[in-house]
């Protein structure tokens, strides 16, 4: 009989059958799954293991008696070096990850404010090592974090390497980023693309593993939170479609200004996914020709190339005019898809349901409303009919970011939850004239999807068969938009302020509204020009405007429009646009400043013949509004020219067309954007001196 305790038997793991030798470790594995972090801090933050919280409550959240640094055991040196003394500390093996390349590719490395004053200490040469100090025999982007590596000490560290390098990675992966990527992964991923080698267009090659993930960093931080469909906190190279993670690799690319390689990241996963469809055309022949029936009655599952159609499109919709035609083509592709997929079908989420199944249903949700989205925004910007009709969608409105954002199971458990509701029955409601609560109030993604709704009524009204909306239906429609904005002033975390930690979906949302005011009041259609990338035809000639009340509130938006970035400072607007501008602000800009010149023009008219007496009360209040903008800004001194009041008004005119056009000075990242730059400045060069 064998002496001593019996072997504790440790079962497999629950998810991937992975067997392990110590229960903790199984414990720390299978986290990596749930992405569970259960050690959580009074500030909010929570941790995998509890050693990860000790360490971020002594950088984050210091007592007073742990501002000095840490004491850390120095290693045997020999008497020469002695002499250093406290720096000596530095040395610590610990330390050496400062020399270790990966930490530049750090995706917390850009989080911190500034670098420890350490750093920069002339005392310190971060170079001079210890005779047997030894490079670290593992690294990985998330290895180090923002801050300098610390000497700590790790509970079980050698032990634990010793036994498996896998589960280490597994753990250090457990608090991943969405663009990290380990080199088993990249190589896989790499191996996956090698599969499609003989489809890919010549000269397309993977980039580098630090090159894809600081593409996939670019598209989480600049593009995710504009139209939030894939899910950050379950997003991995592993388990993604290849295509997908070239596409939106290729958008984030084309973020960083690198143009050459988002085209080629773009051609690469367009021919995998063409493949891939082609690859299923056959499989389905083969079905038909084999005479099996059951083909259509298969659940299908088309997520992944659902998001990847998206992210193509929004790509070649807005870049070279070249690709423009992919767009289109992919578009009916994707309306079909979604069609397949069930996005008239209604998904209400089940009430007991766990964080990972909530995930399942809210991000295909979320994927249908994405690509609504996508094709109203090509109405809005081409004046072509969209694909896909709000009477089409049966599936219910998104929950909040704060759930979407989530990053486990137990942060989602803790965040509040929304009542689910129809998308249909979110516009019936705006358009019968009902109100929506502050008790039942929206997200901001379903605020944004029941203007794009709006947005798409008013185009189908205004092209009816007379063309010209009728006095009832243009009430209809403003009561619409007007409750439309008390549910946006009482949706879960939303604001306008453009530099806002709520995200961008606030402000981008009044940018439709103010769109949808111009469409609905001022009986002008979008310009051809955009989908021609013609600035000649964008700043042609336009419909005149007419004074009336309509046209007030439609103009006291577009000032409106114009006080936020004044505010911000005009200047600022070129230089940090990207963490912030979006299309549906370029496309509000554009229409907003037509207008507004227009509209001062009218006015400048109107007093010429009829004297300032003649405005209305109305209108005299917009002239004080605009005014008062323009005194915020560079030109203020052009409201000091002594001149008659006809004269002045058209001055004015011309300073608001300058003011649009000096937001879009320089180098936009898309290239849609610089043609609408092109057309302000144009409109601002043609005004009268």
């Amino acid at each position: 009989m064998p002496r001593g305790r019996p072997k504790s038997v440790i079962p497999l793991c629950r998810y991937c059958s992975k067997q392990f030798t110590r229960r903790e470790h199984l414990r720390r594995h299978e986290r990596t799954h749930t992405n569970e972090r259960p050690f959580a801090c009074d500030c909010g933050q929570s941790f995998t293991r509890k050693d990860l919280l000790a360490r971020h409550a002594r950088l984050s959240h210091p007592s007073p008696a742990d501002t000095s640094l840490p004491e850390i055991s120095p290693p045997e040196i020999s008497p020469p070096h002695a002499e250093v003394g406290q720096t000596q500390d530095m040395y610590d093996p610990g330390y050496l990850g400062i020399l270790d390349e990966d930490l530049l590719w750090d995706p917390g490395f850009m989080i911190q404010d500034m670098l420890p004053a350490t750093l920069f200490d002339p005392n310190i040469s971060i170079f001079n090592t210890t005779p047997s100090a030894q490079r670290p025999r593992k690294t990985s982007f998330l290895k180090f974090s923002s801050r300098l590596p610390l000497a700590d000490k790790i509970e079980n560290e050698a032990e634990t390497q010793s036994e498996d390098d896998n589960e280490a990675e597994d753990i250090i992966n457990a608090n991943a980023e969405p663009w990290s990527i380990t080199e088993p992964s990249y190589e896989r991923f790499r191996l996956k693309v090698q599969v499609s080698a003989d489809v890919l267009p010549p000269g397309c090659f993977l980039p580098s593993r630090h090159a894809i993930s600081r593409n996939l960093e670019a598209y989480f931080r600049c593009l995710q939170g504009h139209l939030p469909f894939i899910h950050p906190a379950t997003f991995s190279v592993d388990r993604k479609d290849v295509e997908l993670v070239l596409a939106v690799a290729a958008l984030g690319s084309l973020y960083r200004y690198e143009y050459p390689e988002s085209y080629k990241l773009y051609y690469m996963a367009k021919a995998i996914l063409i493949e891939n469809m082609r690859r299923r055309d056959v499989q389905v022949l083969a079905e038909l020709l084999s005479g099996k029936d059951e083909l259509m009655k298969e659940a299908r599952d088309d997520l992944g190339k659902m998001q990847t159609f998206i992210t193509l499109i929004h790509f070649s919709s807005w870049t070279d005019k070249k690709i423009l035609s992919d767009a289109v083509s992919m578009g009916s592709q994707l309306a079909m898809l979604v069609r397949q997929n069930g996005i008239s079908e209604p998904d209400e989420m089940p009430h007991a349901v766990d964080w990972l199944s909530w995930v399942s249903v809210e991000e295909r949700r979320r994927t249908f409303f994405a690509a609504y989205v996508l094709f109203n925004l090509h109405t809005i910007a081409f004046d072509i009919p969209p694909l896909l009709m709000t009477d089409e969608i049966g599936v219910f409105l998104p929950g909040y970011a704060e759930q979407w954002k989530s990053t486990h199971a137990v942060q989602w458990g803790r965040s509040a939850h929304h009542v689910e509701r129809p998308f249909q029955e979110g516009v019936c409601s705006l358009l019968e004239g009902a109100k929506i609560s502050r008790d039942t109030s929206l997200s901001s993604f379903s605020n944004y999807v029941l203007i794009h709704g709006l947005l798409q009524q008013i185009y189908i009204d205004r092209h009816g068969s007379t063309g010209l909306l009728q006095p009832d239906t243009v009430r209809l429609l403003e009561t619409a938009l007007c409750n439309w904005q008390l549910s946006w002033e009482a949706t879960h975390g939303t604001s306008i302020d453009p530099l806002s930690m709520e995200g961008p979906l606030g402000i981008n949302s009044t940018a439709l509204l103010r769109l949808a005011y111009i469409r609905l009041n001022s009986n002008k259609r979008p310009c051809r020009g955009l989908l021609t990338r013609d600035v000649l035809c964008m700043t042609g000639s336009r419909p005149k405007i007419s004074r009336s009340s309509h046209i007030d509130k439609a103009v006291l938006h577009a000032a409106h429009a114009l006080s936020i970035p004044v505010r911000l400072g005009i200047s600022l607007i070129p230089r940090a646009r990207t963490t912030f501008w979006s299309i549906e602000n370029s496309f509000c800009s554009l229409e907003c400043a037509f207008l507004l010149k227009e509209w001062l023009e009218m006015i400048s008219t109107a007093i010429g013949s009829f004297g300032i007496e003649g405005l209305r009360e109305v209108e005299r209040k917009l002239l004080g509004i605009i005014t008062g903008i323009i005194k915020e800004t560079s030109l203020a001194d052009t409201l000091d020219v002594i001149e008659d009041d006809a004269s002045h008004f058209r001055r004015m005119a011309m300073t608001v067309a300058k003011l649009w056009a000096q937001m879009f000075h320089g180098d936009y990242v898309l290239q849609i954007d610089n043609v609408i730059g092109a057309g302000l400045q144009r409109l601002a060069d043609s005004s009268p001196n």
